[in-house]
């Protein structure tokens, strides 16, 4: 982790030690989360909270005349009064009012855990097809859940984001074909449990045996589906 250094008024110094104390923190964590609200960073303590701990006098501008011209154009009187609420919080400044504001955000989804989701979804629609080719009584041997998306948890916080970007894939007409089963085996594409880390043991196994299969046969075979059906059982070893 990297250190840097400031040089800092006698009496902002006192102000960041009061502030350490009634937070039970640190003055470097206050410091710390001050200019992690700043670059965009949610609170530690607060993950889901997006809303900055101060914003540039330029920027509440902005954001004033923004809410101003939403309040206007809308036709919805509920609507107006909420936009024109966000303008006085940000023209007056009231920064404890400003998570209310930002409550729309969330935080964003880095882009390893995408590439991730994306990999994961590959991996079922190539289970899927590869089923779909199985000669019927092999087909018999093979539950067609095991090699289905399951939903995520939506009680888990990282489970419950992965589940709506699933849901803005299919309704951008990408893995389509993963919908109806999704739909199946999952409720709405809740799963009511745990199930990022059975899909990551799952593409564990999965991915060194399609790598065999890139430049040959387009399928996996019944016991390569039944290798990767295994490696969802916690103690597979994946």
């Amino acid at each position: 982790m990297a250190t840097i250094s400031i040089r800092v008024s006698d009496d902002l110094k006192a102000k960041l030690e009061g502030l350490a104390h009634e937070s039970g923190d640190t003055i470097s964590g206050v410091v710390t989360e001050a200019l992690g609200s700043m670059v965009g960073s949610p609170r530690t303590d607060y993950p889901e909270e997006m809303a900055p701990l101060t914003i540039a006098p330029v920027n509440r501008l902005i954001l004033r005349d923004q809410e101003l011209i939403l309040a206007a154009l809308s036709e919805d009187e509920e609507d107006a009064a909420y936009h024109k609420r966000n303008a006085q919080i940000f023209e007056k400044g009231y920064v404890r009012e400003y998570p209310e504001a930002f409550a729309v955000l969330r935080p964003e989804i880095p882009n390893s855990r995408c590439e991730e989701l994306y990999d994961i979804l590959d991996m079922f629609r190539v289970l899927r097809a590869s089923y779909e080719d199985l000669p019927e009584d092999e087909k018999a041997e093979v539950d067609e859940r095991d090699i289905s998306p399951q939903g995520f948890d939506y009680n888990d916080m990282e489970e419950g984001r992965l589940a709506g970007y699933v849901k803005h894939l299919f309704a951008d007409k990408r893995y389509e074909e993963l919908a109806e089963p999704l739909r199946k085996y999952s409720d709405g594409g809740n799963s009511h449990g745990p199930r990022l880390e059975m899909y990551r043991r799952m593409l564990h196994c999965f991915k060194p045996l399609w790598r065999k299969h890139m430049l040959g046969d387009r399928f996996l075979g019944l016991a390569e589906i039944e290798k990767v059906i295994a490696a969802q059982r916690y103690d597979s070893g994946y």
